[in-house]
């Protein structure tokens, strides 16, 4: 009888030891627990042939931005496929795509596997992950579709549940995202997934003591090495911003973000912490920017967009003009190969950011106006994109375009009523007043 993971497909190994891992690791990995690189690795200390598990240690590399680590697990997993079964060879084929630096030919095998193995459950998770980076316009809504169309197949599973409540939180269905986040702790209690879907939900509908109340009870149980521990730790970070409480987000970024187990997270969620302590106007000093951009030359890699424009900020602000204009070279050389996003929208916000901290800030603001509509098109959340439309709020408020400024914000307020938005709109309105007066 052959050996088959928690969704009934097949794992070619003869070693019960090696599957029993190889399951262990899945389900770290699907919930961002710690130690899934572990789980992997004993697996293949049990069964050195068994493909999956290898391509399973390239998933975990991938996530920690370890390029390098993820192309050799994976060239292994390559290199074991003969023989296996068509469903993981599919499998390891799609990864070895992604980890190639081929995310939309990647994402293309994964759609068409998953329409005869629908329970792939790894290579959904990375499905939905691709889609959220992958430059497309219309990258939320293909989310949603994405997941829904599978979610029937795995029923009231909870990382399904997870996962499609991550997609609808990111479309304004807030009621529907908690109470499938919810379903789903109530399986799986150490779920990240979910306890990050809810944390997104309580700044979305600016609930900032909420969220700080039901991060910092989730997390005292969540082992501070897990990979998703870091980014938790921002939304954290975030919510006291928005209370008004700069020093404490300060001391979780130096507990908890800095120090991270995960360094594409730590320079991603660092860089996007300190660069709001700028915009805010809360900082009191220098700010560590060094580490961050050291961080950045470790874990950028070609066609990840997202991290290129959180290298920028880092670089920048760090005034390492040398990785800064390595960084548009590789832009440049992207955009001249045909990438959809890196010279259209990522080098506008690359060199916005640059002529930011230069303090030219209608140099800044042209270029990010430029791309105002295309922000979202370099991935990741609402939350994490909105930093560049706070960049030019900043930038109208200090050029004193007052009605620029009045319109964005309300533009930004019709979404939700953040504290810090309001601050700059009375702002803005009580200089517009003044400017009336004289």
């Amino acid at each position: 009888m052959s050996l088959t993971d928690r969704y009934g497909l097949t794992l070619s190994t003869a070693s019960a030891a090696a599957a029993r891992h190889y399951q262990d690791g899945m389900d770290r990995l699907l919930s961002y627990g710690f130690g899934a690189d572990q789980a992997f690795a004993a697996a293949v200390a049990a069964d050195e042939g068994f493909a999956l598990a290898h391509a399973g240690a390239a998933l975990f590399s991938l996530f920690q931005g370890d390029g390098a680590s993820a192309k050799a697990s994976i060239d292994r997993a390559r290199g074991l496929v003969g023989g296996v079964t068509r469903r993981e060879q599919q499998h390891v084929a799609a990864l070895a795509a992604i980890a190639g630096g081929e995310a939309a030919r990647g994402l293309g095998l994964i759609e068409e596997h998953v329409t005869e193995f629908p329970r792939d459950a790894l290579l959904v998770n990375q499905a939905g992950s691709t889609i959220g980076l992958g430059g497309r316009a219309d990258r939320e809504a293909l989310r949603v579709g994405f997941v829904e169309a599978l979610a029937p197949a795995y029923g009231d599973d909870w990382w399904c549940l997870s996962a499609l409540g991550f997609a609808y939180h990111e479309v304004g269905r807030y009621d529907e995202s908690r109470r499938l986040s919810e379903r789903s702790l109530a399986q799986y209690q150490g779920n990240a997934n979910a306890s990050h879907n809810l944390a997104h939900v309580c700044y979305e509908t600016v609930d900032n003591e909420g969220g700080i109340t039901m991060l910092s009870d989730w997390l005292g149980g969540y082992d501070r090495r897990a990979p998703f521990h870091c980014h938790l730790a921002w939304h954290l970070a975030l919510f006291e911003l928005q209370c008004g409480r700069p020093d404490r987000a300060l001391a979780i970024y130096e507990r908890d973000i800095a120090p991270s187990s995960n360094p594409r997270l730590a320079m991603i969620d660092g860089s996007a912490v300190l660069w709001r302590f700028g915009l805010y106007d809360c900082q009191k000093g220098p700010l560590p920017w060094r580490r961050l951009a050291d961080l950045a030359t470790r874990v950028t890699r070609p066609g990840f967009i997202f991290g290129d424009v959180h290298a920028a900020l880092a670089y920048a602000s760090a005034g390492d003009e040398g990785a800064l204009s390595g960084l548009i070279g590789g832009l440049e050389a992207l955009h001249a190969k045909g990438h959809p996003i890196a010279g259209t929208v990522a080098l506008p916000l690359v060199r916005g950011v640059q002529a930011y901290v230069a303090g030219d800030y209608g140099g800044a603001l042209a270029l990010l106006e430029s791309v105002d509509s295309e922000i979202h098109r370099v991935g990741g959340s609402h939350a994490q994109w909105e930093l560049f439309e706070e960049t030019m709020v900043v930038c109208q408020l200090r050029l004193g375009r007052l009605e620029e400024a009045t319109g964005l914000l309300r533009r930004r307020l019709a979404r939700r009523a953040t504290p810090q938005d309001l601050m700059w709109l009375r702002r803005a309105e009580i200089a517009r007043d003044a400017s009336e007066r004289r």
